[in-house]
Parts: C-alpha cells; sequence; structure tokens
C-alpha cells in the first residue's frame, strides 16, 4: 500500500494505491481521495459475451485512475439529459467493456472505515454508476466512509436467458447479478488499501438498484460478501424471473433480431450496435432468473432468505414516489377523477366496482387529495409500499438481525410542489449531491440539514447495524404488529403503519411485479 501525494497540473494530489491486480493514481481534492474507473473485470464483448465475470489480468508500473469507465450497453432515454432526472441518469459512453468501480475514501491509510457499496438503479436495463448523483465525495469525507460505486451488465447483455446446450453459456440468465459478485470480491480483496473494513461492507441500492439487494441477499454466490443491505424503493424486487417468463423474454429477442431461436456462440458475433435496438424492440424485462444454478427459488416469496438473517436490514420508500414518473407528462396534473378511475382499472387489472372502493377508500382517509393525488398514493402504495413492507416483515420473522423501516417525506419543491416526494427523492440527500439535483430540490436552506441527516443515518447504519444517531428521534426495529416507521423530514418522527388504512384496500391484489406497466398509469 502507498500514500503517496504528488501535485498534478490541474492542482489537485496524485495519491498511489497499490490494488491485488497493480497500482491504481487517483487524486486527493478536499479531503477525499478519489479513484475512477478501477477495472475489476475483462471486457464482456465478443467471446466474453453472456459469460461469467472474467477477472482482470494483473499490470506493471502504474495505471491512471482519473476518469470514468464507460457504461454497459443500453438504449438512450430522455433522463439521459432531462435536468430533472439527469443528476440520477446520466450516462458514459457505452462499451461491452464495462466493468469498472470507482472509489471514494477519508484515507488510503489502515483506516478500517465501514465500505458502502453503491448500486446504481435504472431497473435491470439502463443507466450507470457514474451519475452526478452518485458521487461519492461527499458522504465518504463527511461520514468517515469507504464510498465504492460500480458499472455492470444490464439489460439483455447481462439478464439474457440461453437454453442453449452449450454449458459456457448456463449462467447468461445472471451475469450482470455474478459482474456484482465479482465486484463485491473486488472490495474484499481491496478494502482494506483504500482505508476500509472489508469485514464491515453494507451494500446499498434504490430502484432497480434495490431489487438487485433483494436479489444478492438471496443468492449463494454473494453470501458473506457484505454484512448489512439498504434496499431503497423497490418496486418488483421480491422475485425474480421464473424460467418460462426468461424463456418468453429471450423468444422475443429472437424474434427482434430475425432468428428462430438464440444460440450463444452466434450470438456472441453480432454487432452490439445491432443487439441493442433488438433489445429495446423485444420489450419486456431482461432481469435475475431462477435458473438452477445461481437461484433456485424465489427471493421473498414466501419467505425471506435463510442465507441472509443475521444481516441488518434498512428498508423504505419515500412518500410519493410515482409523482416522478406522472410528471414525465405535463397533462398528468390536470386529471379528473374519471381519469384516474380508468387508469387505476388497467394498472391494477380489476373490475370497475373494487377501483371504485379502492378510491373511495384513500378519499376517506385523504380528503383533501385531487385526482392526481389519490391516483400517486395508490399506485405508489400499490408498486413500492406494499412490497418493502413485505419484505421487512418477512425479513424480520426471522428473527436473526433488526430491520429498520423509513418513509423519506421531505417535499421537492418543484413546481409548486407537485412532484411532492418523488421516487429517487432521497438519493442525492444521502450521497450530498442535492447541488447537481437542483432542477429537482431547488435551493431551499433545508437542504444542508436534511443532507446531514440522512447521511448520519445511512452511515451510522454502515457503521454499527442501526440508523440511530443524534440528528433523529430514536428509531426502534420495526415489528409486524406495530410497524413502526421512521418520517425523514426536516422534523423527523416516529409514526405507527402510516397510511395503513388506506392501504389495506390492496390487500386482496396480489403484490406488484414487473407483470405491471408504470405506462398503464402514466398516460391514457
Amino acid at each position: 500500500m502507498s500514500n503517496e501525494l504528488t501535485s498534478s497540473a490541474t492542482h489537485d494530489l496524485s495519491v498511489i494505491a497499490e490494488t491485488t491486480e497493480g497500482k491504481v493514481r487517483g487524486s486527493a481534492k478536499d479531503g477525499c481521495c478519489i479513484f475512477k474507473g478501477i477495472r475489476y473485470g475483462e471486457t464482456t464483448a465478443g467471446g466474453n459475451r453472456f459469460l461469467p465475470t472474467r477477472p482482470p489480468q494483473k499490470w506493471s508500473g502504474v495505471r491512471n485512475a482519473l476518469d470514468w469507465g464507460p457504461s454497459a450497453p443500453q438504449s438512450p432515454v430522455p433522463e439521459n439529459t432531462d435536468p430533472i432526472y439527469s443528476w440520477y441518469s446520466e450516462i458514459q459512453t457505452i462499451s461491452e467493456d464495462c466493468l469498472f468501480l470507482n472509489v471514494f475514501t477519508p484515507g488510503v491509510d489502515d483506516g478500517k472505515r465501514p465500505v458502502m457499496f453503491w448500486i446504481h438503479g435504472g431497473g435491470w436495463r439502463s443507466f450507470s454508476g457514474t451519475a452526478p448523483g452518485f458521487n461519492g465525495t461527499n458522504l465518504a469525507r463527511d461520514q468517515d466512509v469507504v464510498v465504492v460505486t460500480i458499472n455492470h451488465r444490464l439489460n439483455a447483455f447481462g439478464f439474457l436467458y440461453l437454453t442453449d446446450p452449450d454449458e459456457r453459456f448456463a449462467d447468461a440468465g445472471n451475469a450482470g447479478l455474478l459482474d456484482i459478485v465479482s465486484a463485491l470480491k473486488w472490495v474484499r480483496d481491496n478494502a482494506q488499501t483504500f482505508g476500509g473494513d472489508p469485514n464491515n461492507i453494507t451494500i446499498f441500492g434504490q430502484s432497480g438498484g434495490a431489487s438487485k439487494v433483494v436479489a444478492l441477499l438471496a443468492m449463494p454466490a454473494a453470501s458473506g460478501l457484505f454484512h448489512k443491505a439498504i434496499i431503497q424503493s423497490t418496486a418488483g424486487g421480491m422475485t425474480i424471473c421464473d424460467q418460462e417468463e426468461a424463456v418468453r423474454h429471450s423468444a422475443s429477442l429472437a424474434k427482434a433480431l430475425g432468428r428462430a431461436k438464440l444460440d450463444g456462440e452466434e450470438l456472441q458475433k453480432i454487432p452490439m450496435e445491432t443487439i441493442i435496438p433488438a433489445v429495446k424492440a423485444a420489450g419486456g424485462q431482461f432481469r435475475s432468473v431462477i435458473d438452477g444454478r445461481n437461484f433456485t427459488d424465489q427471493l421473498y416469496a414466501p419467505n425471506a432468505p435463510t442465507i441472509s438473517s443475521e444481516v441488518p436490514l434498512l428498508i423504505g420508500c419515500v412518500n410519493t414516489e410515482t409523482t416522478y414518473h406522472l410528471n414525465m407528462d405535463p397533462s398528468n396534473s390536470s386529471l379528473n377523477i374519471s381519469d384516474v378511475r380508468r387508469r387505476l382499472a388497467r394498472y391494477l387489472k380489476v373490475e370497475a366496482g373494487q377501483v371504485d372502493r379502492i378510491i373511495e377508500g384513500y378519499q376517506s382517509v385523504f380528503p383533501s387529495l385531487k385526482p392526481i393525488g389519490i391516483l400517486v398514493a395508490v399506485t405508489s402504495d400499490f408498486q413500492y409500499r406494499r412490497n418493502s413492507l413485505r419484505i421487512a416483515e418477512l425479513h424480520a420473522a426471522r428473527k436473526g438481525a433488526p430491520v429498520y423501516f423509513y418513509n423519506f417525506c421531505y417535499e421537492a419543491p418543484f413546481g409548486n410542489g407537485q412532484l411532492g416526494t418523488p421516487h429517487t427523492g432521497e438519493v442525492p440527500f444521502i450521497f450530498g449531491t442535492t447541488t447537481s439535483a437542483s432542477a429537482m430540490l431547488g435551493t431551499s436552506n433545508d437542504l444542508g440539514p436534511m443532507t446531514k441527516r440522512m447521511m448520519a443515518c445511512w452511515a451510522s447504519f454502515a457503521r454499527h447495524g442501526t440508523p440511530n444517531n443524534h440528528t433523529i428521534p430514536n428509531w426502534a426495529p420495526f415489528e409486524k404488529a406495530l410497524r413502526k416507521v421512521m418520517m425523514l423530514d426536516v422534523e423527523s418522527r416516529i409514526a405507527f403503519d402510516p397510511g395503513g388504512t388506506a392501504r389495506q384496500l390492496l390487500d386482496e391484489l396480489p403484490y406488484s411485479g414487473y407483470q405491471y406497466s408504470f405506462a398503464h398509469f402514466m398516460r391514457d
């Protein structure tokens, strides 16, 4: 290990660390050492496409770790550049050579700090660990932790189930998760070099990243590689693809590529630029699959996985999740109750009479809500909160480790408050990147104290296995009977099953999953 500091042309300092593969040069500025684009796996192009992660080769000399690595192959979306979303959704140039990670640490020393390992969202198909909102500098420096962010294979490149008899492709349906496992192994082996504690690693992720955290909690290959987990706003996270669904997605891709079936070796020869639009045309959700190797059963259905019963869990949602999605169409602000009724029937897949009972029930509990508010409340509960509460209940029932549940309530001022507390809304407070998200969050004087509160809660959990700290009231573990929830806001408080009376109206419905399309409530 080296903590050599030298001057650079940009007036930052450069710092050198010795990894298991070779030395890397990062930058040091404002109390944080930053190493960008460290390779944790070889390219996944050509003959490595769809195969398990290949560890990087060792190198001599010093490699620069000063620039972000490429993002995984994906189709561009408007959120990549829209200021309201791009702090979360911005990507780099795409490449199949995308297995890179980034390390933010207060010091290349023997600090034995907690390691916080971030898994980005974007479903299982999009985005990157290098977005401006995921810059770990402030979190690492202010909370004395080591932050790691990663890129990994996405969509069909990472989660294409192949029934190919060639054994080399047996793990193709979970290749993206195996990338994450490889990155966790790299962190275990190199944490100490970067001032971290390899025996205190917390995985955390939001949205699709949260669903990947849920999958890792049930994945034998990941067992023992992390010690705590944080699940932020998972939607369909309780389940992964069964083989029947995965085969349908593969057949759709074959059709989009003009093939009768998919052959792994043939697919390796098709240019990335041809596969990407075919993946988009195929539709569906390419995601982790029960392949009989990496997974033999569902994740949290019907029970929590036993292999992670001793892992402390922090889990929760934001207050109005689906304003994030509905805001993409400005006309949604003027919906009437007939519009809401029609969209909910289509989205929830229920008859008109049941929709009416649900709407009337929510109106009785929340009489001040406008029609768009009713749509937001029902869809946020159905798509996010019910699943998160169910995971919390099942994990707590194992009685092996504490579970803490939160509801993030700070309202973004955008558009006179029409965003409320949108999906992703808590993320810039945790990373201390509210400036990069100012198009969504504004510049309120509350941002600073709220950032300190969220950083302290997440870092305390990573350090001790409890989010309790001096910025909040006492936060007791979650129990099914009481459903204690920390309402995280300018003035935080404990509540007991907030919104539960209305949410009970959804109890007759299945838990949400990827078979429920956001488009059905976002637009007509």
